[in-house]
């Protein structure tokens, strides 16, 4: 008998648009009907959309324990139950209409239509835009292949950009453990378009290092993990913002400090 296609129950949500692979659990992005979940290899399904204030999904991805949903108008939503509830995570997403989603490591990409690639190191929590040299802000489709991210665009063909350029590791400068908390002024300062900024910790913390323009919003998330005892540097490229007054901040337990970044063109 020749191998052929077999049709699935369901899922009832109009046409599939993506799908999305979680351990034993298969995920389906619907035009009209949102996320469906199936733990039965898509014998049956069910709908998981608490939360999710928009049901045209256009994209998933998985990241860990995270499931990612990009959606038409809505932008981006997160959900750390497979699929049990959603939250929306847009903050420094200019456009909402969110067509594709890749996952390198722990960094994620949205393709949008009319904002381009944005680039969230923190699953989500915040964004910041990565575009230059795309002529096309009109990204439908991604991939990950090699070193290189690829954006399909509409009526303007494939752009390609290696991940080094948009993705910098923290880099630990050495092993000998410091005597206390503290953020360094970033150096060179001003800068254009790059800058290195180093900290250190006297003992295994949680790390927030975050850049903020001059309204205080968030403009990029450097580091937001555990790290243990040492020093560290984060080179930031700001690239795709304007010139002006930017402050990073460093929080690691109680402490606390900011400082002024110059960036000039």
């Amino acid at each position: 008998m020749r191998a052929q296609w077999i049709q699935t129950n369901g899922p009832y949500g109009g046409s599939v648009k993506c799908f999305a692979v979680a351990g034993t659990n298969l995920f389906a992005g619907t035009r009209d009907g949102g996320v469906f979940l199936s733990t039965t290899n898509g014998t049956s399904w069910e709908v998981v959309n608490t939360g999710l204030t928009s049901t045209y999904v256009q994209a998933l991805a998985v990241s860990g324990t995270n499931l990612f949903a990009g959606t038409y108008a809505s932008g981006v939503f997160l959900s750390t139950d497979n699929g049990t509830s959603w939250t929306a995570v847009n903050t420094g997403l200019t456009s909402t209409s969110v067509y594709a989603l890749a996952v390198s490591g722990t960094n994620l990409f949205a393709g949008t239509y009319g904002g381009g690639v944005f680039l969230s190191t923190d699953y989500g929590t915040s964004w910041v835009a990565v575009n230059t040299g795309l002529t096309n802000i009109n990204v439908n489709a991604f991939t990950v292949s090699g070193t290189n991210l690829f954006a399909g665009t509409i009526c303007s063909g494939v752009f390609r950009r290696p991940l080094s350029e948009m993705i910098t590791p923290v880099e630990r400068l050495s092993t000998g453990l410091p005597m206390h908390f503290s953020l360094n002024q970033n150096y060179p300062n001003p800068f254009n378009p790059a800058t290195t900024i180093s900290f250190s910790l006297p003992s295994k913390s949680f790390a927030s290092l975050k850049v903020f323009d001059a309204l205080g919003r968030v403009v990029s998330t450097l580091v937001l993990e555990e790290l243990p005892a040492g020093t560290y540097s984060r080179q930031w490229n700001a690239a795709d913002l304007p010139s002006g007054i930017y402050f990073h901040r460093l929080q690691a337990g109680s402490f606390t400090e900011t400082k002024k970044l110059l960036l000039l063109r």
